[in-house]
């Protein structure tokens, strides 16, 4: 099966109505996005059976957008409220994607690896990219731990997929993301087509 998990990313509060098309059957977490600098949204987090439903909610919508994320960041129990945890949204919002096998994304991965998690250190998190379709990428989620919103926007800063797509940093309201052991390189393939990376990493 794909390691993938259908996400609605939304960058202003009060969008419910993106993810009511799927039905509450198919979510697996939400968490309000409280703002750290560049505003407040939502994140929701819901099974694959909520994709097509999802999808067709915000067609065009630059505020928000349904993509795919890789499944194993998913908190897999009830999640508590997060403790300082942020995470950093380079993605576009409206219709623009690149090929996944894109120079730019390909870069963008292998600077993540080399400077951004190892500059996060014991901070980080979760990461992974964000794909509208089996194809393509449209940015990518990092999460991370910090002690105020001032360093968390300083980190959020040398995301790499900052240099593609707008970024945003959010202060999570509740820890729907787990956290993970950090991706290996230098290898960046995927193996599946469906799967966000570094879903392959792992499989």
């Amino acid at each position: 099966m794909p390691d993938w998990a259908t996400a609605v990313i939304a960058a202003q509060p009060g969008r419910g109505e993106l993810v009511e098309p799927a039905g509450q059957e198919h979510l697996l977490a939400h968490s309000a996005l409280l703002d750290a600098g560049d505003g407040s949204g939502d994140l929701w987090i819901l099974d694959r059976g909520a994709w097509k439903g999802t999808l067709e909610a915000a067609p065009g919508d630059r505020r928000a957008r349904a993509v795919r994320v890789w499944d194993g960041v998913v908190a897999e129990r009830a999640d508590p409220p997060a403790e300082r945890w942020y995470v950093s949204i380079a993605a576009d919002l409206g219709t623009s994607s690149l090929d996944f096998d894109d120079p730019a994304v390909e870069g963008a991965i292998k600077r993540l690896l080399a400077e951004y998690l190892p500059l996060l250190g014991r901070r980080f998190v979760a990461t992974s990219t964000v794909m509208p379709d089996w194809r393509h990428c449209c940015g990518g989620l990092t999460a991370f731990s910090a002690s105020s919103d001032a360093e968390a926007g300083m980190l959020a800063l040398d995301d790499p997929w900052r240099s593609l797509f707008p970024g945003r940093v959010f202060r999570l309201d509740r820890a729907i993301l787990r956290r993970v052991t950090p991706p290996a390189g230098p290898n960046t393939q995927r193996y599946g087509g469906a799967n966000p990376w570094p879903a392959d990493r792992f499989g």
